[in-house]
């Protein structure tokens, strides 16, 4: 499955309507700056990391990219992020907690505990994490073998 980009357009699917008056007054206020672009970009970053941090997942060679599965936990982390660039924009108990889960999901996915789809054109982030093999030494001299000597 192709991924997708994000856009400031998604993010009224997470916020309710005085967040998004906010926002929009805000964006008026400076036109030359887009405090949703800047925080979806770095969201963007973040769960690209967390997707190659796993090694088992292949990321997409574009970096604005992300899986879309993993599009509501973006808009979820970016509504909180906009709260503390923009403090006037409280969020609802629900939304927090839509966060938090954002911020679990995203974890299960770097313990490679949930994996993602692959993008049309992958780029492989490593070898798989494998487990420490903590056995004994296999033993060349032992009682049996020595007996004599």
């Amino acid at each position: 499955m192709d991924w997708i980009n994000l856009k400031t357009s998604d993010l009224e699917c997470a916020l309710n309507k005085p967040q998004l008056e906010i926002l929009k007054a805000q964006s008026l206020k400076s036109p030359g700056r887009e405090p949703a672009a800047e925080i979806l970009d770095s969201v963007v970053v973040r769960i690209r990391a967390e997707v190659a941090a796993s090694g088992l997942n292949a990321i997409d060679p574009d970096h604005s990219r992300i899986p879309p599965e993993l599009k509501e936990c973006a808009l979820r982390l970016a509504a909180e992020a906009l709260q503390t660039r923009l403090p006037q924009m409280e969020l609802t108990d629900r939304q927090c907690r839509l966060a938090d889960e954002a911020r679990e999901t995203l974890a299960r996915v770097a313990r490679g505990e949930l994996p993602v789809s692959s993008p049309l054109f992958g780029v492989r982030t490593g070898l798989p994490r494998k487990g420490a093999n903590f056995g004994a030494a296999r033993r060349v001299a032992t009682r049996k073998s020595t007996r004599g000597l």
